[in-house]
């Protein structure tokens, strides 16, 4: 039961990691703003910032860049309405969580928040949440492709590894059918050699008979 609930426990705490939260709040983008922190998990800065800058920039306005600070005047969004608003953000890695986004929107004198802009808060919540769960999906895709690299480089190295295990396996089946052969031509080389020792003796005898035919001439 234990064993159990640890596990449920660990399920939950991993569904929990991996949702994109998205909260309104004050932001410390140069100076407080009223405006969003998202949640953005596992992704680190450098990919939140890219697609934090792309979701600026899909927004038409007049779009730059300060250290950490981006900045976007003059946007235009349809579901926002048919004024233009100017957009702030920045992120920062939130250790190994991922990283946070902070939005801030100036709709032109005021900050866009819940209790005065309810329609266009829900717009841009909303929107953001879509944003979010893309930016942390591109990012864990990368990962997987990094690591789907990884697991395709050790299978090959198997398969390397198999391979020359199975031509080592093939020359050893070939030294030992060249060592059969060479016994085998061995007992019929030591065959060989008792026939030729016989040989060798009878031909000694005959000569010997010749030697005693040589000296026997007078």
């Amino acid at each position: 039961m234990k064993k159990l609930f640890t596990l449920v426990l660990c399920c939950f705490s991993l569904a929990s990691f991996s949702q994109v939260l998205i909260k309104e709040t004050n932001v410390n983008i140069e100076g407080a703003k009223n405006g969003f922190e998202i949640e953005i998990p596992y992704a680190d800065k450098k990919t939140v910032e890219k697609e934090l800058k792309d979701l600026f920039k899909s927004w038409k306005g007049s779009f730059s860049e300060k250290k950490d600070v981006m900045k976007a005047d003059d946007c235009k969004d349809k579901d926002m309405g048919e004024n233009t608003f100017d957009v702030y953000g920045t992120v920062v890695q939130d250790g190994d969580k991922g990283s946070k986004a902070l939005v801030a929107i100036d709709l032109g004198g005021a900050y866009l928040n819940s209790k005065d802009h309810s329609n266009q808060f829900k717009v841009m919540e909303q929107e953001l949440k879509i944003w979010g769960i893309k930016t942390a999906t591109i990012y864990v895709e990368d990962m997987e492709r990094q690591e789907e690299k990884v697991l395709d480089d050790k299978k090959k190295e198997l398969e390397d590894l198999e391979k020359d295990q199975k031509k080592k396996e093939e020359e050893i089946e070939d030294y030992k059918k060249r060592i059969e052969e060479n016994e085998k031509a061995i007992e019929q080389s030591k065959k060989d050699q008792e026939t030729k020792k016989e040989e060798i003796k009878t031909q000694e005898g005959v000569l010997n008979e010749v030697i005693k035919k040589k000296e026997g001439i007078k």
